[in-house]
């Protein structure tokens, strides 16, 4: 309702100062630039976690409202019409995918975060995840060295240097993550088990830990790939975001350049 208020009262205010024989696309193209500066002052405060602007969702709730603010503004703007030069083109463009790319970031925080807390006990930052994956290798690694001796059975270090390192090595399975599938954790644990009935008793005992390390090594990779996909609309987003306002600067000297007559 706050955002629906203020795109009204701009809509009456560029129209009071199209009456006063004024151009209203200066006046709301400077509300659109200020918009967006503010919405730029949300990325900044991200990076200071302990500033004293606020706290973060209340930026993060300002900011997404603002965002509607901004695309109601943009439309009023460009009077609902196509860009006609190669730097209006420009800032449609950037404007979109500012725009659809945020969309889709408030979809996956607003969805992912959940979902993740509902799934896994132990949640796990992104940052620490490769370190988490670096351990649980070296813990199945010195499980499979115990195994080999001199009159001891091969079966579980073959096993593992045929289908279990390259799984511990690096993320696995991340289409299968993406659908929410335990297809390839039940095939592996199910190998397992094949081989703990002809193996002896201390490799059973070894093959059971194994596999309580491949099912923590499938949820890390589970983990790991939704937060990456929760990161990825970043990449998108920031970029874009800092090409519009170099544009906008751009866009607000030749409007002002042409005004004055320069040609």
């Amino acid at each position: 309702m706050v955002t629906l208020g203020a795109v009204v009262a701009v809509y009456w205010l560029i129209s009071f100062y199209g009456t006063a024989l004024r151009d209203p696309r200066f006046l709301d193209g400077w509300i659109l630039t200020a918009a967006m500066f503010v919405q730029l002052l949300f990325h900044i405060r991200k990076k200071l976690p302990a500033s004293p602007l606020g706290r973060a969702a209340t930026w993060l709730k300002m900011h997404v409202y603002l965002g509607y603010f901004v695309i109601a503004v943009f439309l009023l703007h460009t009077s609902f019409s196509l860009p006609e030069t190669t730097l209006e083109w420009a800032l449609w463009i950037m404007f979109a995918l500012v725009v659809v790319s945020g969309l889709v970031g408030q979809y996956l925080t607003s969805s992912i975060p959940g979902k993740l807390q509902q799934q896994h006990a132990e949640q796990m930052t992104f940052e620490k995840i490769p370190t988490a994956r670096l351990n649980l290798f070296r813990e199945v690694n010195a499980l499979v060295l115990d195994t080999v001796t001199p009159d001891g059975s091969s079966e579980v270090s073959d096993f593992y240097v045929n289908r279990l390192r390259g799984f511990f090595r690096r993320p696995q399975n991340l289409r299968a993550h993406l659908r929410g599938s335990r297809r390839p954790l039940e095939r592996i644990t199910s190998e397992i088990a094949d081989l703990e009935r002809r193996v002896n008793a201390p490799d059973r005992k070894t093959l059971s830990s194994i596999k309580e390390l491949v099912t923590a090594k499938y949820d890390l990779d589970h983990q790991y790939t939704v937060q990456g996909l929760l990161h990825s609309w970043l990449f998108v987003h920031i970029p874009a975001t800092y090409s519009l306002i170099v544009l906008s600067i751009l866009h607000v000297a030749v409007a002002y350049a042409y005004s004055s007559g320069v040609q």
